[in-house]
């Protein structure tokens, strides 16, 4: 995997999605967001993940078009997934925050002290997010439910779907919304991990590559170990 690029050497038009994490208290109630924002969502370059495991490919598969979520990839980080090779276009990758993760090939790395860890198409067009909360108050579901009303205001937007998919506590919000370089499509999954802490990956693109967006969700999630 190629090292890391510097935020200011994308394009100041690249489109990102995921670019804030916050936690939030009310009422005594503490509860996190991962959310859809107009920041540029740069992060700060810094160590690169070590690759464990590459397959080169064209790119992750765009799978297939549907609203709901079809894939049976576990958040655990089990066995199965130390076992085998990420399918075609993806590597997996020991990031230096801990946690082992497939992503596609040549995507760079950034990072971000309250927006968790990014790795960006080289193209600044897609990426993937992962954010971990320590000590959460909110179960997935609804701070993914908070999450979308928060979001109601942007240009655009619309939820496409919210739903609790398993397996435990795991719940995934999928939405879409408008930028000036185009329409974008996001699916967010949150979940807690086998470390007991809450995880959110959150994979975003331009609306007329979906279901590329799932397809990446999915091998993410099938290749996660905290």
């Amino acid at each position: 995997m190629p090292g890391p690029v510097p935020g200011s050497g994308r394009s100041r038009h690249a489109v990102v999605a995921g670019v804030v994490a916050a936690v939030l208290a009310a009422g005594g109630v503490g509860g996190w967001l991962v959310w859809g924002g107009d920041g540029d969502g740069k992060g700060t370059a810094g160590p690169p993940a070590v690759t464990s495991t590459a397959t080169d490919g064209p790119g992750p598969s765009s799978g297939q078009d549907s609203g709901t979520p079809s894939d049976p990839a576990s958040p655990s980080g089990g066995p199965a997934a130390t076992d085998r090779e990420p399918p075609p276009g993806f590597h997996t990758v020991e990031d230096p925050e801990g946690f082992t993760i497939a992503v596609p090939v040549n995507w760079n790395r950034t990072s971000s002290a309250t927006e968790g860890v990014f790795y960006h198409s080289p193209d600044g067009k897609s990426l993937v997010q992962i954010f971990t909360l320590a000590a959460p108050g909110t179960p997935p579901y609804e701070s993914l439910r908070q999450t979308s009303g928060n979001l109601a205001a942007k240009p655009g937007y619309q939820e496409l779907s919210l739903e609790r998919t398993g397996p435990g506590d795991a719940a995934e919000l999928v939405y879409a919304y408008d930028r000036e370089e185009g329409r974008r499509k996001v699916v967010d999954r949150a979940f807690t991990g086998t470390d007991g802490r809450q995880h959110a990956i959150l994979v975003a693109g331009p609306e007329t590559d979906w279901p590329q967006q799932r397809g990446t969700l999915t091998t993410a999630l099938e290749f996660f170990r905290p």
